[in-house]
């Protein structure tokens, strides 16, 4: 399997800590989000399995956290995957990831929308009440968000002066990665996320993009028809194995 994705979607949402041990990444982030807290498995291995899984339950433990693993859906991870299964890892979170080909995309020119290179206190005021994120992870995510290297797409919709939908893409290896989509509940079911979504994608374009993807859980029925209309297609999946 191409991991190129993977890559791009740990440097769109980057952990506080990260440690790299045998081709397994390993991130941490005040256990906020399995994204940032979790094993992903992305290059060649050596050393035997037993081995690698009472290391990464280690770090886990010392930083007081359940140890999550990332599982794509590929053979590079059968055997991972069947070992996780035999130690009783609860599988949860399954995602699609999809991809699409912007290069037809039409330019995008909705009213409110306002596109910026960078996040502001606004923009993260909003996803945090949005998503209402609890307290005690504010901290984290901000630090997250602020943490972003990679060229960024960050918009917002307004209507009534106030924001209603926020989200962001992220841009590398040819493709822009969609993120963090999220709408006031008051505004959702008007289509102001796939006005932020097509905007990205189409800002994406002019800056020589011609590839997007993004990640949408399988029990998010409404957001996975959203993405099939827009011309997204799944590539594969992943989910977590959890335990504690």
């Amino acid at each position: 399997m191409d991991f190129t994705i993977e890559e791009l979607a740990m440097g769109a949402w980057p952990a506080i800590k990260t440690c790299f041990y045998d081709g397994w990444v390993i991130r941490l982030a005040n256990g906020y989000c399995n994204r940032a807290n979790s094993i992903n498995m992305i290059y060649p291995s050596k050393i035997k399995m037993e081995e690698k899984l009472n290391y990464c339950d280690e770090i886990f433990m010392r930083h007081n956290l359940p140890v999550a693993y990332k599982i794509a859906g590929c053979d590079e991870h059968k055997a991972i995957e069947q070992k996780l299964d035999e130690l009783r890892y609860q599988k949860i979170n399954e995602t699609a990831v999809q991809v699409c080909d912007i290069s037809a995309i039409s330019k995008a020119n909705y009213e409110g929308i306002i596109i910026r290179d960078e996040f502001d206190n606004q923009w993260k005021d909003s996803v945090i009440d949005f998503n209402r994120i609890e307290e005690k992870h504010i901290a984290t995510f901000k630090k997250i968000i602020d943490s972003i290297a990679m060229e960024k797409i960050v918009v917002r919709k307004e209507t009534g002066g106030k924001i209603a939908g926020c989200g962001y893409g992220v841009i590398g290896s040819g493709y822009v990665g969609v993120f963090d989509i999220v709408v006031n509940e008051k505004h959702r079911g008007k289509g102001y996320g796939r006005e932020i979504v097509e905007t990205i994608m189409s800002e994406a374009g002019k800056r020589g993009v011609r590839k997007s993807f993004l990640q949408v859980m399988i029990n998010n029925p409404i957001a996975m028809k959203l993405y099939e209309k827009m011309g997204y297609r799944e590539l594969y999946r992943y989910w977590y194995r959890k335990k504690g």
